[in-house]
């Protein structure tokens, strides 16, 4: 895409979630809007659900004991499904009969992956744009998760400067190159990251898109569970040995470090480790929601099978054993 046309349209600066926003969802250039081709091993990156059955076994089981605790067959609703292999993956380990009973929906904002997931996975899915549309067919009742999303929202990216912060973007030079700068912060976003004692220089990414988004549904969601996997950490330990934050790219496996987006933006992956810290507050505000907080394998420990040497590797990888991290929150007494 034609990042410098769309810098200097918007005055020769644009903030990082502004940047992070047109690369990824911009309607006819961003990357998952028309870009992205797969996800997986033919793809730019992979994720847990790509490499093994044993998420879609593990959510499929947790699925249930929400159903026997609320003595009723929930819709299932799947935000960012990317490819559809969780949904296929699902299907297949639901079996004929509760797949007969059970409703599926995708909610997904890419035309192209919705295209997608509906050639993937025919009637056994129904997919909505917005998480508002899903609920009302759900009549407010479900089963949510989602598997990598919040990373894939734009993040505000600040730095520390002294006893202030300033707003981290990029900035279009005379040479029409595009360097990050910053600029003033006019107003922190809410985050448990500004309570840390951070060394001068240290640059945090704060996912505000994400909580203005979550917010926006929770009133509808009457009864459930929400699961949400993700890479991540809690505040304490997010950007330990990081002072240049999360920000990166991939393309093809590639890693991209914040400097190679530009030349790449519509065209590569953008994500930042999420603050668990703040999605754990954020679920917690909801009076009467149990909320918990684990590792993604202490999560899918229960139906590992740890003599299949993928599933073992899936447990003890670094990456995916130990900084992903799986927030639950039961909402099991009708709103």
């Amino acid at each position: 895409m034609n990042m410098a046309a769309h810098i200097a349209a918007h005055g020769g600066w644009v903030s990082n979630e502004l940047f992070m926003e047109l690369a990824l969802y911009h309607e006819s250039e961003g990357y998952y809007s028309r870009n992205v081709t797969d996800i997986g091993p033919r793809g730019d990156f992979s994720t847990a659900a790509t490499m093994s059955s044993l998420p879609a076994r593990r959510l499929v089981q947790h699925w249930s004991e929400c159903c026997r605790a609320l003595g009723r067959t929930l819709p299932i609703i799947e935000i960012g499904g990317g490819n559809a292999s969780l949904a296929l993956a699902i299907y297949r380990a639901l079996g004929f009969w509760r797949r007969l009973r059970t409703r599926y929906y995708m909610v997904e904002r890419s035309p192209a992956l919705r295209a997608l997931q509906t050639l993937a996975c025919g009637n056994f899915l129904r997919v909505f744009p917005s998480m508002q549309k899903a609920l009302k067919h759900a009549d407010g009742c479900a089963f949510i998760f989602c598997n990598e999303l919040p990373d894939a929202f734009p993040a505000r990216r600040l730095i520390h400067r002294a006893d202030s912060w300033q707003e981290l973007g990029w900035e279009l030079r005379p040479d029409a190159s595009i360097v990050q700068s910053a600029r003033p912060c006019r107003q922190l976003p809410a985050s448990s990251v500004f309570s840390q004692p951070l060394p001068e220089g240290q640059i945090v990414e704060v996912h505000e898109s994400y909580h203005r988004w979550y917010t926006e549904w929770q009133a509808l969601w009457k009864c459930g569970c929400f699961v949400t996997m993700d890479y991540g950490e809690p505040v304490d330990t997010l950007y330990h040995r990081r002072p240049h934050g999360t920000l990166r790219g991939y393309k093809a496996h590639t890693l991209l470090s914040p400097d190679e987006l530009p030349a790449l933006a519509g065209h590569c992956d953008i994500t930042a480790d999420v603050n668990f810290t703040d999605l754990l507050q954020l679920a917690q505000r909801n009076t009467g929601d149990i909320v918990q907080l684990l590792t993604q394998r202490d999560y899918l420990l229960p139906c590992a099978n740890l003599s299949d040497p993928a599933e073992a590797h899936l447990l003890r990888c670094p990456g995916a054993g130990d900084h992903f991290r799986v927030l639950i929150q039961n909402r099991f007494a009708v709103q």
